[in-house]
Order: structure tokens, then C-alpha cells, then sequence
């Protein structure tokens, strides 16, 4: 997934030294990219948010929405967006994990299509966000993990660095 100049992801965090658990926050992170990728080419069936995700669940259909409602804008994103604070924790049989991060979007904008131009914003408490999302070990790709639920938090003032 590439990504135009103007745009960068951060993850600010140190890798779990536990190899399913650091597969679970790869992944999860590439399930987050994967939305920016389908705004970035303004398709909301884009393949690589499904490939990091679980066919039918939430995660799946917030993954959408999010791009879609940058499409029916007519909208693309620029700027920085900074995660931090991630954590791994596992459950039941270990094929299953809770991967919660921040999101500090300060300094990510939107921005129009057409025209170019960014639609900047005052910094405020609406700039962050907590995910918690649930991961789960794929059956088909050995090493895969896939979003399965997501819960965003907004104005996540826990967050603020």
C-alpha cells in the first residue's frame, strides 16, 4: 500500500517480543492503513481493507463506511496521523487478541479531490481517538490476523500527548 507524499502513518510503539501478539498489532495496523489506502484511491470495495478483514464483521463495515463517506465528499487525506500508546492482550484460545491503540490526528486534514485544497481545522479534543480492535488469527493464511470488531472512541482526551 502506497501512499501519496503529503500523507504518513506513525506508529510510535515498541514491538511485543510475543509472536502472536506481534503479528495481531502488524495486522491491526495494516487494517487501519487499509482504510486510508481505499480513501487514497476513493474505492470503497478496495481489496486490502476486506484481505485484513473478517468477511460479515464490524470491523469490516466500519472500514467502509469511513472510506465511503470520504468518496461521497469527494475527498482524499493529507498530513501526519500519529498512534501510540499500543497494546496487545490476548484471549481464550489464543487465536483471538485485543489490540487498543491512540490516534492523534492534529495534524491529518482532508482534502478536496478536485481543487486540492485542505480543509485544515483548529486543534481540538475532537483530533483524538481510541481504537480497541479484535483480532483474530486467520484459518486460511498461516500468520494472517484479521480485524473482526471495531469501537472508536472519539474525543479521546486520554489520548493528548
Amino acid at each position: 500500500m502506497a501512499f501519496p507524499s503529503d500523507f504518513t502513518m506513525e506508529f510510535d510503539r515498541s514491538m511485543p517480543s510475543d509472536a502472536k501478539q506481534a503479528a495481531a498489532l502488524t495486522d491491526a495496523e495494516n487494517f487501519v492503513r487499509a482504510i486510508n489506502y481505499g480513501i487514497v484511491q476513493q474505492d470503497a470495495e478496495d481489496a486490502a481493507y476486506k484481505f485484513y478483514s473478517t468477511p460479515g464483521g464490524s470491523a469490516q463495515a466500519y472500514a467502509k463506511k469511513q472510506i465511503q463517506q470520504y468518496v461521497d465528499g469527494d475527498w482524499t487525506i493529507t498530513g501526519v496521523q500519529r498512534y501510540t500508546r499500543a497494546k496487545v492482550e490476548m484471549a481464550g484460545d489464543g487465536n483471538r487478541a485485543s489490540v487498543s491503540f491512540c490516534d492523534d490526528d492534529s495534524k491529518f486534514y482532508g482534502k478536496e479531490v478536485k481543487t486540492k485544497k485542505v480543509l485544515k481545522t483548529e486543534p481540538s479534543d475532537k483530533d483524538y481517538y481510541f481504537f480497541e480492535i479484535v483480532m483474530t488469527a486467520s484459518r486460511e493464511a498461516k500468520g494472517l490476523w484479521t480485524a473482526d470488531t471495531i469501537e472508536v472512541q472519539k474525543e479521546a482526551t486520554q489520548c493528548k500527548a
